[in-house]
């Protein structure tokens, strides 16, 4: 007797690091250092000595932008999956 691939009782695992708190701390961590790295972007331009460096807060800034479109565009895409799950609201 073969297994169901696809039951309908199987719910998907979702691993912690992947859970919504989690991702809205990494979030809000990020967005912190979005705004660190501005500041050290403005602090190598005024400054000649660090002008060579200014590359090292500009990729911290697009590293960390990065991380910040793709946590809100998974929190995005489970909210709509959510809803998609349960369209009557009741969560």
């Amino acid at each position: 007797m073969r297994l169901d691939p696809n039951p309908l009782f199987r719910r998907v695992i979702m691993p912690w690091y992947d859970s919504a708190p989690v991702c809205w701390v990494l979030g809000a961590v990020m967005v912190v250092t979005v705004f660190f790295s501005i500041t050290g972007l403005m602090v190598a331009q005024n400054t000649p000595e660090f002008k060579r460096f200014v590359w090292v807060p500009g990729v911290l800034l697009l590293l960390s932008l990065f991380m910040v479109l793709s946590i809100s565009w998974r929190m995005v895409q489970r909210r709509h999956q959510q809803k998609e799950e349960d369209p009557h609201g009741d969560f």
